[in-house]
């Protein structure tokens, strides 16, 4: 399956009634195979009884676009008649909800968060973004030096129908990059005390012949990797990017979930058809996946959450004291709300390293060059008994008896007569001893 597409849980049946099942636009056909396994388990699945639910009125708009989307793009919509600057001036403000801020050991305030704008969740606010030429660092691991946050999420403001859910959503991420809140965030619940520990992670992957991976973007096709999603390349702020040109190209209108053009036209309920279609051909046919590969090195943060009920019983009083003159909204909310209540309306969360350590995971190759004649020798070595020296002095002997067949075997017969030859010239030249007797004569008289 195509990158960015998920498989659907198995968990609606074709209905055998007067309501027909609409098609889902993700869906697609099955091979041979799942089909043989589909069937194979007609005996464990039973289908739906309609009739057992033909009363269910609120089930009538089965395969529609849901209620929770329907209103956020009605809602996106409608607000994009207004400037970013008048919807920031309507959210949350980090003055109001900032109750304490304590960083290794110190006091911290608004004026060290960085604030931006997300299409879902409004006001967003940054801690140590950098973007003051520099950035904090934690010298320990442990509570104490981390960021430990109070905050009042102030519940009365919240849009009854676009907020199902109260707290607030937090993300980790690296200086320089896009936060992308809806997929990357969590949530922290209010009336809770959430210990958040961090551990650091480091990705290095092989380019070249062993993936398409990235460096700095530069695969990109262009005009695709920091046009609305800026800073460091993300393999997702590519894929969104790439996803809302396609619909800005064909649909005439830019997604409001994604980030989009200033004066781009927005999406509403009418075009959600035409959106699906170009997201899902996207994906499906893997044109945004081979546009936007993974990066070749990125950094993680990998989380462990605890929480407790904050604050205790014997605490709240406490606490009520310390804000009852911080304002006139967190007057009115001390005035109103018993103890549930009000704790209802603030969390507290600390977010630090358990320890300093950090995981690398790096890609090496499974064979190089020097693995390969390694891997070669060994092998000849096992089966025909040869080492690399025998199969030198062996290559070494064949070499040999090809230049002695070359000479015709004439090597050696000249040198033997050429050794003959230098004996019998050293013969002749020495004289052959003469010996002499000296002749004496003898007289019988």
């Amino acid at each position: 399956m195509g990158q960015g597409t998920t498989e659907e849980p198995n968990i609606i049946a074709a209905l055998k009634s007067g309501r027909r099942r609409k098609k889902r636009s993700v869906e697609y056909a099955l091979t041979e195979q799942e089909i043989t396994i589909v069937e194979d388990m007609e005996g464990f699945y039973h289908p739906p009884n309609a009739d057992d639910f033909q009363n269910m009125s609120w089930f009538d708009n089965y395969g529609d676009v849901s209620s929770e989307k329907s209103i956020l793009l009605n809602l996106t919509q409608y607000i994009s008649q207004y400037t970013e600057e008048d919807l920031i001036e309507a959210g949350h403000d980090i003055g109001e909800m900032l109750q304490e801020c304590v960083f290794m050991g110190k006091t911290c305030g608004p004026e060290d968060f960085y604030h931006f704008y997300d299409n879902k969740y409004g006001n967003c606010y940054t801690f140590n973004s950098g973007m003051d030429k520099a950035v904090a660092r934690i010298t320990n691991p442990g509570t104490s030096f981390g960021l430990s946050l109070t905050m009042f999420i102030n519940q009365v403001q919240y849009i009854p129908v676009l907020t199902q859910e109260a707290g607030l959503r937090l993300l980790l991420h690296k200086q320089g990059q896009v936060p992308i809140m809806e997929e990357d965030g969590f949530d922290v619940t209010p009336g809770t005390k959430s210990s958040i520990a961090v551990r650091y992670v480091e990705v290095s992957r092989l380019d070249g012949l062993y993936s398409n991976c990235t460096k700095n973007g530069s695969r990109f096709a262009e005009g695709t990797s920091h046009e609305y999603y800026p800073g460091n390349y993300t393999q997702k702020a590519c894929l969104k990017t790439c996803l809302q040109n396609g619909i800005i190209k064909k649909c005439g209108c830019a997604s409001p979930l994604y980030r989009r053009p200033v004066n781009a036209i927005v999406c509403g309920p009418d075009d959600n058809a035409c959106v699906e279609e170009v997201e899902f051909d996207l994906l499906d046919n893997n044109i945004c996946s081979y546009q936007c590969p993974l990066p070749c090195w990125e950094s993680q943060y990998q989380y462990v959450i605890s929480s407790s009920q904050w604050p205790s019983n014997n605490y709240m009083p406490f606490l009520k004291e310390s804000l009852d003159e911080r304002g006139e909204d967190m007057k009115k909310v001390m005035e109103a709300d018993t103890r549930t209540g009000l704790s209802q309306q603030f969390l507290k969360m600390v977010v630090y390293y358990d320890n300093l350590n950090f995981y690398k995971y790096t890609e090496r190759p499974t064979m190089t060059t020097k693995d390969l004649i390694g891997a070669l020798g060994g092998h000849l070595g096992l089966w025909i008994g040869m080492s690399v020296i025998s199969f030198i002095e062996v290559f070494e002997l064949i070499i040999t008896l090809i230049k002695w067949c070359a000479r015709g075997g004439r090597s050696n017969k000249t040198s033997s007569l050429t050794d003959l030859d230098e004996k019998s010239r050293r013969a002749d030249e020495c004289p052959t001893p003469v010996l002499k007797f000296k002749e004496s004569w003898v007289n019988d008289d």
